[in-house]
């Protein structure tokens, strides 16, 4: 993998294989905390239109980049700038990483757009949708990069994203410069650090010769500090 070289990966959006539904988790997404059976019968009447709205709406895109970290006392200098202790802690051990931008494409934010005119409730669950569908990408690819690195006798770290614990959000910035996200995947950065389409994810992975201090395995949510997240994933923390 050539370290000046910008990668990018689509998957078959109908590859219900690599990509099924998790419910519970969209459920999560859109705030709610009780069981899915005890969810009223007009709320799942109102997700399955969801559901068929948006079952030709993703496009699913990621552009990555291995890239070698350099260190000084203990924080990252290049290829980003130092801004996290959180960040170094996650990374830890690694000598290279991997930078990544995810996306699931612009349709979604039209089916959210639209929504938001008819049905608050819709927008809503488009809004956890396509949040359930980003993070499964994320995941998708994760793994397909754990399994390559493997046969190199190499581990990875958990994905760490700018605005995870003191991380930045400025640092997207970064993720931008070094991916060329736009040309690449069709992602933009405005000046509030939003990106669009809305659905979209940058984030970086150590990569290291040892199991990491983190384990493979452990949930994003055990990462952050922000124990007060309505989002926070109660079942894995």
């Amino acid at each position: 993998m050539n370290e000046n070289m910008v990668y990018v990966k689509k998957y078959e959006a109908t590859n219900q294989a690599l990509f099924p539904i998790n419910e519970k988790e969209v459920l999560r997404y859109s705030g709610y905390r009780g069981y899915q059976h005890e969810l009223e019968p007009k709320l799942w009447e109102e997700f399955a239109t969801v559901k068929q709205a948006l079952a030709h709406a993703f496009s699913f895109k990621v552009c990555y980049r291995r890239m070698e970290l350099q260190w000084d006392k203990g924080q990252i200098v290049a290829p980003i700038e130092p801004c996290s202790k959180d960040l170094a802690y996650a990374l830890s051990g690694c000598q290279e990483a991997i930078l990544f931008a995810a996306t699931i494409g612009l349709e979604i934010d039209r089916v959210i757009a639209r929504f938001q005119k008819s049905s608050p409730i819709k927008a809503l669950f488009t809004q956890a949708y396509g949040a359930e569908r980003v993070e499964a990408l994320c995941d998708v690819f994760c793994e397909q990069m754990r399994q390559q690195l493997e046969k190199e006798q190499l581990f990875i770290t958990p994905r760490f994203s700018p605005g995870y614990g003191d991380c930045p959000l400025v640092l997207q910035k970064d993720f931008f410069r070094l991916l060329d996200c736009n040309r690449q995947i069709g992602i933009s950065l405005n000046e509030s650090l939003l990106m669009t389409p809305s659905k979209s994810v940058t984030a970086i992975f150590g990569i290291s010769h040892c199991e990491n201090v983190l384990p493979k395995n452990r949930h994003q949510c055990q990462n952050c500090q922000k124990l007060d997240c309505m989002f926070r994933n109660q079942e894995k923390s």
